[in-house]
Order: structure tokens, then C-alpha cells, then sequence
């Protein structure tokens, strides 16, 4: 098998695993809507997200640094649960809590990573159906996932050792933001493999923009080298 084989094989097998590092949702099929309760107060996009920035009273998050290479805040720490660590930061994101799970993030690309981070992270040591709930902007995409995917406390296994080591900035403005978040998986040929996602500036928070069929990434696995993006520093997850 050639090289250019092996590697497309490894990316494909990390596509899953990078959904929070372990396998916890299974292959999304169906699109089935769901209507918001009827008791709802005002019609609104997505009654979650909306009930998220109600809650929080707003996410009076400074926007931070707009590069593509932002500095990395000074308060940057790691979040651990169940054998799995990610980045946080007291000022940037998260830094309000909804049910137990961190929302608000700065309007930045810095605050973009941190929010899919976040999820990535939380969506295998919580509950992931609540995760989407909260994380997800209302799309297509969003149902599929909901229907498909089981209420659980999270599950830490991995098939292979991966942690969190950056993130690329794709494009940005203060309404959406591509970032490609960077998982170190061993034995993929550079060390590292990528994958690009779409966020959107939603009721006052980043919110993760499913595809059609699920799936939380928005392109084909890449595999950076390092200094191809911005790494966590003391990145440890």
C-alpha cells in the first residue's frame, strides 16, 4: 500500500476519533425535524441557543486579538475530565457556565477555537446530546445529530493516544470563523491531523455549524506540520 494510501486511511480513521477525541456519536443518517416546544415565550432561530444567551445574561467577552496567529492568553489553563484535557481561559472562553457545561467566548478566532475545543471536549465527558444542544446552531445538520445521537455520561476510551496541540484560523469575521482545530494523533505521518470547522456569531456566542449529515467538520482531515498553527501553549491534552 503506498504512502499516500496509508495516510488518507489514517486521516479518515482520526475523522471520528477528533470528535472529542473518542468514538461517541454514531454515523448520522436520517433528517428528522424537531419542533421547539410550543410553550415557548417568542419565536426565535433556535430555542437552545437563544435559552443559553438568556440565561448567561449576554457574553461581554473582549474580542481579543483578530490575527491569524493570536497571541495565546496569559490565564490559559487545561480542563480535565475523565482522562481527557483541554485549553480554557478565564478570560476568553469559557468563562459562564450553562448546565454545567462553559458557553461564552470572545468574538475573536482565539475565542472560536476555544469554543470548539470545548465542545470537542465536553461532548465526551458529559452528556453529548446536551452538548449539541448547547454548542450547535440550528441547522439541518443539528437535527441529524440529536436523533442520532444516544444521551450519555461521555466515554474517555481512545484507539489511539491524541491530544489537543492548536489551531489554524482559516478565515474570519466578527460573524463566522473557519478555524482547522489540530489534534496530535500518533502514527499519522506528521504527528498531527487537522480538521477544519465553521462557526457562527449566534445570539451573542460562537456556535459549531453542522453539516448536513452531522458531522461537526466542515472539509477533509489535513495533516499540518508544526508551525503550520498556533500551538496551546503548554499544550498538554
Amino acid at each position: 500500500m503506498s504512502e499516500s494510501m496509508k495516510t488518507s486511511k489514517t486521516l479518515n480513521k482520526g475523522w471520528w476519533i477528533s470528535l472529542g477525541i473518542v468514538v461517541v456519536v454514531v454515523i448520522l443518517a436520517v433528517i428528522i425535524f424537531i419542533k421547539p416546544a410550543t410553550k415557548t415565550p417568542a419565536p426565535v432561530a433556535d430555542p437552545t441557543t437563544s435559552a443559553t444567551a438568556q440565561a448567561v445574561g449576554g457574553c461581554n467577552v473582549p474580542k481579543g486579538d483578530t490575527s491569524s496567529k493570536p497571541a495565546m492568553p496569559k490565564d490559559l489553563r487545561w480542563e480535565a475530565a475523565k482522562g481527557i484535557t483541554w485549553p480554557v481561559s478565564d478570560t476568553y472562553g469559557p468563562t459562564q457556565d450553562k448546565d454545567g457545561y462553559g458557553v461564552c467566548f470572545a468574538r475573536s478566532p482565539l475565542g472560536a477555537a476555544l469554543a470548539m475545543a470545548t465542545f470537542s471536549g465536553r461532548t465526551n465527558t458529559q452528556d453529548p446530546k446536551k452538548a449539541l444542544e448547547i454548542y450547535a446552531m440550528a441547522t439541518a445538520g443539528k437535527k441529524v445529530a440529536l436523533e442520532s445521537t444516544k444521551t450519555s455520561s461521555g466515554d474517555s476510551g481512545r484507539d489511539v493516544p491524541v491530544g489537543f496541540a492548536g489551531f489554524s484560523t482559516d478565515s474570519f469575521t466578527p460573524e463566522e470563523a473557519q478555524i482547522t482545530l489540530v489534534l496530535a494523533v500518533a502514527g499519522t505521518s506528521t504527528g498531527y491531523v487537522g480538521f477544519p470547522c465553521t462557526l457562527r456569531w449566534v445570539d451573542g456566542d460562537w456556535k459549531i455549524k453542522l453539516l448536513d449529515d452531522g458531522s461537526p467538520y466542515a472539509g477533509t482531515p489535513t495533516a499540518p506540520v508544526s508551525g503550520q498553527f498556533v500551538a496551546w501553549s503548554g499544550s498538554r491534552g
